[in-house]
């Protein structure tokens, strides 16, 4: 405890010190009617609670998230006052999940913004603008405005889609135009060897698919996602890993969505050899441990040979299959598929000396439909994205009154949100 008292005496005087360069420098700067000046002094906020934007200045000026700011007299932090120029604020929304806290809690040791979801912090007052306008400065905002967030196991006052499903709000994606972020990627793929024929081999966290996973990114691929052209394999899988790092990874969500992958299961393999294709769907039900309380298993089907993507989501526990086709049909136009997916279903129980109460029930969900010949592998990105964003296992058969269609700016979101992953993730 002494030790303790030590640690906070030493940070409170070092925000003092700061809190004191902040307002020598603000007043030196008042007459200055620069973009700089308008950041650095700070915006007046009525009396009480007010929502804002949370801003940071290093290593780079940007936007890290969204919450309320409470401009009340004698407001106290964690019992103790706020060090001079900050204020006290409520964190809403996270838009860089590894942001550092302008102040740390020694306390409870939360220092990422990750782990302050719907706690109180203290800001710097002159980092922190109201929500309803954007401070006059060069826009460096964290993939303008594309979250990569999720709550942390530490916060779970909200589920985790109601914070994507708000984070999107802010995507200024005008529909069939490119982002800044997709430009920049584009630029910088120009700019690469990729160009010439190189590659670029990615591992993945083995929680992604159940096992060690590598994948090759070539230039045929991001011009799948620049053009927005039919989508390969390797888009869909790397989409999928972007899910499963900023949505699910240190969540509880891990233990109720699953990927598999669909180059390893799809048409063409079914085919040459259907037995080994069902072996691996057993493995990858095998690999994820307890499956008797309800999960869900994401299959993105392929017909082959670059045809249309379905999706499948199998609950094992409730021996329930969703079948989701932006296009009309249903499971029978794949009858091969469905056989192998029923047998791994019942030789897992069996292995598992799980009872099988009662028959596999297939449910073809009237899900959003596509209406070009381009977008089906889009619409089942979109379709996992929804379904764990909402945190649903069970699928309704009339699809989420949240979303019963898609616009070309919900695909363009998701574009946008692999775009900075691949920028953050440093693959080219």
């Amino acid at each position: 405890m002494e030790t303790l008292a030590e640690l906070r005496a030493q940070v409170l005087q070092l925000q003092n010190e700061n809190a004191r360069y902040r307002e020598e420098r603000c007043a030196s700067e008042a007459k200055d009617t620069s973009d700089r000046a308008s950041i650095n002094c700070q915006p007046k906020f009525p009396e009480g609670i007010s929502p804002c934007q949370l801003y940071l200045s290093s290593p780079t000026y940007r936007i890290v998230g969204k919450g309320k700011v409470h401009n009340t007299s004698g407001e106290l932090l964690h019992h103790n006052p706020l060090p001079v120029g900050y204020m006290k604020v409520s964190v809403d929304l996270v838009l860089d999940t590894n942001a550092l806290l302008p102040l740390p809690d020694v306390v409870s040791e939360t220092t990422l913004m990750r782990d302050a979801v719907g706690s109180f912090v203290g800001w710097p007052s002159d980092l922190i603008f109201p929500d309803a306008e954007t401070p006059t400065r060069p826009t460096h905002k964290v993939g303008k405005g594309i979250s990569r967030r999720i709550e942390s196991v530490a916060s779970q006052k909200e589920v985790p889609g109601r914070k994507l499903k708000s984070a999107a709000k802010d995507i200024p994606t005008t529909s069939g135009t490119k982002s800044q972020i997709m430009m920049r990627l584009e630029k910088m793929v120009d700019e690469s060897d990729i160009m010439h024929g190189a590659i670029r081999s990615i591992d993945f966290d083995e929680g992604v698919f159940g096992a060690a996973h590598f994948e090759i990114i070539a230039k045929e691929d991001m011009q799948q996602l620049f053009e927005h052209d039919e989508l390969g394999i390797a888009v869909i899988h790397t989409y999928i890993w972007y899910m499963y790092v900023t949505l699910m990874r240190g969540t509880e969500l891990c233990n109720r969505f699953n990927f598999i992958a669909p180059s390893r299961i799809n048409a063409t393999l079914i085919t040459k050899n259907p037995t080994s294709v069902k072996n691996d769907l057993v493995d990858r039900f095998m690999a994820a441990g307890d499956n008797t309380t309800p999960s869900l298993y994401f299959l993105p089907f392929n017909s082959g040979n670059g045809g249309h993507w379905v999706l499948v989501a199998m609950d094992l526990s409730r021996l329930i299959v969703y079948y989701l086709d932006s296009l009309s049909g249903d499971w029978s136009k794949y009858p091969s598929m469905k056989k192998t997916v029923d047998t791994a279903i019942i030789k897992f129980r069996s292995k598992k000396n799980y009872r099988n109460r009662k028959d596999i029930t297939w449910v073809r969900v009237q899900c959003p439909q596509q209406n070009n010949s381009v977008d089906c592998g889009f619409f089942v990105l979109r379709f996992m994205r929804d379904i764990i964003a909402l945190n649903r296992i069970d699928i309704p058969k009339m699809y989420f009154e949240e979303y019963k269609s898609y616009s070309r700016a919900h695909l363009d979101e998701m574009k946008d949100e692999l775009c900075q992953f691949i920028v953050d993730q440093r693959i080219i």
